[in-house]
């Protein structure tokens, strides 16, 4: 790999936190100026969001926030931490050699395996729910599953356990299985 002086890096860099700052700032921040909803219980909604991730449904709920509006805030938060994971990590692997050494042998492991390789990604899906969406980028990276699907997994059980969270802060399944 040629030499690649260090603007190229802060560019990717730069790249890469602004779209995290539009992903999980200003996209959850404008249904609050526009529907005129508490902008302190949206902010610890996010800061939540960020340390416990599908688990701060409790807080924007107990906050007095609509169910959907915490939905979207958390599906913000999470996407945008995934692409801005996506994107450091491709960085990376473009640019440094042991990196891309690394990930060549890691991808090829993953695709002698027969079911690694035919449904390991699919397995992002109870990872989110159980280790959490900032586990399943490196993971996906280091098997060298498409990043689109992904993060479609990923999202798709990030999605699932998150609408499961905000049913159980309302208490829909106390009304469902009530006795």
């Amino acid at each position: 790999m040629e030499e690649i002086p260090f603007t190229h890096y802060l560019e990717h860099l730069i790249a890469a936190l602004a779209r995290f700052g539009l992903i999980v700032i200003i996209l959850p921040v404008i249904p609050v100026v526009i529907f005129n909803l508490s902008l302190s219980a949206t902010l610890a909604l996010m800061t939540s969001a960020f340390v416990i991730e599908y688990g701060a449904a409790p807080v924007g709920i107990g906050l007095g926030l609509p169910p959907f509006f915490v939905f979207y805030v958390l599906v913000c938060i999470a996407s945008g931490v995934i692409f801005f994971m996506f994107d450091i990590f491709g960085t990376l692997g473009e640019h440094s050699e042991r990196i891309a050494k690394f990930l060549a042998g890691s991808c090829e492991r993953a695709r002698q395996s027969k079911i690694l390789s035919k449904y390991g990604i699919f397995g992002l899906v109870p990872c989110v729910m159980t280790l959490g969406f900032y586990a399943c980028p490196p993971i996906a990276w280091v098997f060298g599953w498409r990043r689109d699907l992904s993060i479609l997994m990923t999202m798709a059980g990030y999605a699932a356990i998150s609408i499961v969270t905000i049913l159980v802060s309302l208490g829909i399944f106390d009304v469902l299985f009530a006795k």
